[in-house]
């Protein structure tokens, strides 16, 4: 027998499938495992010795987890006596009532880490107390929280896995205190049987823990926070495990303590049988590009000071693909070149007046006199030569490229020293997430459609679901996959072509690739035609280096540097409109012929030639596979802008007077499509066919 299918069974049937639906979320979000964090940081004692910098410590932790790893700010607890509401105070009462609260909200998939900076002391019968901001020291069984009864607290925790971390018996305690005084390590063995729990302690039992004022933390404390932010993921996996994070802070701290302040500290962890595998104890959310190169070089200029290595040289980044082939920027296109340049800034930055950084022209320049190839890296006399024939150079930092996921890279960068075969252990990198403008770089070809930029929903267990990230996918995968070039595609409203002596020079498509032959000493323009009606913004890039020169603040000074190397979404760019009164009512067809040393309308640029790669503008490196490439990036004007008035390379030649008068108050806004021109030796295109 069937029954009409009526309007309220239609009605019965939706609400049974949004209830199901609703629980399936809920078991879901039930199922996914969540990151909490108590710290603790006590330090203007009123009855005991005051410390330094430990609400700064819990400060700089919090940040870390948050932006570094991504856990919400409501799943921390920050207890430090710089708060201002009373129960958030370190304080007898504040702790005996937060922590059981906080404990308790972990569920049994969920991890928790609870952080204490802070002094510690025993009874006169033993007994061990965390001291809150009134403890006295000479009684704290009236005013200390009871190790004991939060060792039980932390033991009625339901997470899967409970970090501890003790920062305490700091050094500059009162001489009076230390007979009552507990050390880390000490504290930490009264949670050493504690089931799913680890325990990290800032020290052994006869050492202080040390305070670096420079850094304005503890020693142990800075090194735990590096360690988290992602310095401690050795196998760039995208996670710290507890033993990376171990073994980051223990090799770091001891060898910082022994060069900075002449004595030992060496942090402990104690743990017993009951967690399954090696847990992760923080996720790392990919930062930017410009984040992460900031963050390797800070950590390299530690290691190049301690270590007192007076010189160090960048190399161009490698590429090491999955199938084990590394090659010098090969398959990242110009990202390769940014990066080893904004390290080398960047060091150049972080060294000043204790390390030099040797200049990469000079590095190329001996690199291909010395017919320097990958596999010298290898080689212990082949890095001695490199020395000798740049003047000294004791260490070369190897950048790499290890992976990318659509917007995703990995990058890992090696200090290797060149005089003597002694392994530094100093490997730094991190996990960045590239923007519209740099995965442009990566030297695909691509026209981004309307649709790519429709949100959709993901699983909430993704890295990330940006809209930013949505689109970057979607044009990744199509470029990845495609065998065509954006200007084999009728729909894309620009034309770009190379001119040479006034004629367009043809190419070949290769897939997403155009290659273009061209010979040493012929001159080129970059024509593009558009059929836009409105303005849209052009950046144009050959060899890396932006067409427009940059402003470069120098000790305090603006001024503006042509030909120079910038990241695409940086880079100054051209604002290409067909109602320019220059086009005289035309064709919307713009040419730019050279390098602009000087914009306004008396404004010079020098011409595009082809040379060798080595005397190129760029100086590209003769052992690097990558050939030639000329990145011209379309963007849309942004809401609210105004209207108104074999390898080669590109050198820059004679300068031309030409009217170069800049558009203001037009701001860059979504990518349209990236066109990439290879061009190549055309006697080595044809040996390719």
């Amino acid at each position: 027998m069937h029954l009409p299918f009526t309007k309220y069974a239609r009605m019965s049937c939706f609400l049974m499938a949004l209830a199901l639906a609703l629980a399936s979320i809920a078991r879901s979000e039930e199922a996914k495992p969540q990151q909490w964090a108590i710290l603790i940081g006590v330090e203007k004692y009123e009855r005991a010795s005051p410390l330094q910098f430990t609400v700064n410590d819990v400060k700089q932790i919090a940040n870390t987890l948050v932006i570094r790893a991504g856990v919400p700010r409501d799943h921390i607890l920050e207890i430090t006596d710089q708060r201002t509401e009373p129960r958030l105070q370190p304080r007898k009462e504040s702790l005996i009532a937060k922590l059981p609260e906080w404990l308790s909200k972990p569920g049994e998939h969920d991890s928790m880490i609870v952080y204490f900076s802070g002094h510690g002391f025993r009874d006169k019968e033993g007994k061990l107390y965390l001291a809150p901001l009134e403890c006295d020291p000479a009684d704290p069984t009236a005013s200390g929280v009871p190790v004991e009864w939060f060792r039980g607290q932390l033991a009625n925790c339901k997470a899967a896995f409970k970090l501890l971390i003790l920062d305490a018996c700091h050094a500059g305690s009162e001489k009076g205190e230390e007979s009552r005084s507990v050390n880390a390590n000490e504290l930490g063995a009264q949670f050493e049987d504690l089931d799913r729990v680890v325990t990290i302690a800032s020290s052994k039992a006869d050492e202080k823990s040390q305070i670096w004022a420079a850094k304005e933390q503890s020693l142990f404390s800075y090194w735990l926070n590096q360690g988290l932010r992602g310095h401690a993921d050795q196998n760039r996996g995208g996670s710290v495990d507890i033993d990376e994070l171990y073994e980051f802070v223990s090799r770091n701290v001891k060898r910082t303590a022994e060069a900075r302040f002449s004595r030992p500290q060496t942090p402990v962890r104690i743990v017993r049988t009951g967690i399954d595998g090696v847990p992760d104890v923080v996720r790392i959310k990919p930062q930017p590009l410009k984040t992460v190169l900031e963050d390797v070089a800070e950590q390299l200029a530690y290691a190049l000071e301690e270590r007192r290595l007076g010189k160090v040289g960048v190399l161009e980044f490698l590429n090491q693909t999955p199938s084990g082939d590394e090659r010098l920027g090969a398959n990242f296109g110009l990202l390769g070149k940014y990066c080893a340049e904004t390290l080398e800034r960047n060091l150049q930055e972080q060294g000043a007046g204790k390390f030099s950084v040797l200049d990469r022209r000079r590095i190329q320049e001996a690199l291909h006199k010395q017919n320097f190839q990958l596999a010298s890296l290898g080689s212990a006399r082949s890095l001695k030569d490199l020395s000798k024939n740049v003047g000294g150079m004791p260490v070369i930092v190897v950048g790499s490229l290890l992976a990318r996921q659509g917007r995703f890279v990995q990058l890992q960068c090696k200090m290797q020293q060149t005089e003597n075969d002694e392994d530094l252990g100093v490997t730094v990198g991190g996990s960045a997430a590239l923007n519209e403008s740099e995965w442009a770089m990566l030297g695909r070809s691509v026209v981004v459609r309307p649709e790519d930029r429709r949100p959709e929903y993901h699983d909430e267990g993704e890295v990330d679901s940006s809209p930013e990230t949505q689109v970057l996918v979607r044009v990744d995968q199509r470029a990845e996959g495609s065998r065509s070039h954006p200007l084999q595609d009728p729909t894309f409203p620009f034309i770009v072509e190379m001119l040479i002596n006034g004629q367009v020079r043809k190419g070949e498509f290769r897939g997403n690739d155009y290659f273009i032959p061209v010979r040493k000493g012929e001159k080129y323009e970059i024509r593009v035609a558009g059929k836009q009606d409105s303005p849209v913004l052009m950046k144009l890039l050959i060899d890396g280096l932006n067409t427009l020169p940059e402003k470069e603040k120098v000790k305090g000074v603006i001024t503006e540097e042509w030909g120079s190397h910038v990241n695409l979404s940086e880079a100054r760019a051209w604002v290409l409109d067909p109602k320019d009164p220059r086009l005289k009512g035309g064709p919307a067809v713009w040419t730019v012929a050279g390098f602009a040393t000087t914009t306004g309308a008396s404004g010079k640029w020098r011409s595009f030639e082809i040379v060798d790669a080595e005397k190129s503008l760029a100086a590209r490196q003769n052992f690097s596979d990558e050939i030639g490439l000329i990145t011209v990036a379309f963007y849309a004007a942004a809401s609210g802008s105004r209207g108104g008035s074999g390898a080669l390379g590109t050198q820059a030649g004679s300068e031309v007077g030409v009217d170069l008068t800049e558009r203001s108050g037009v701001k860059v806004g979504n990518l349209i499509g990236v066109v990439h021109l290879r061009y190549v030796d055309a006697d080595a295109l044809k040996v390719t066919r």
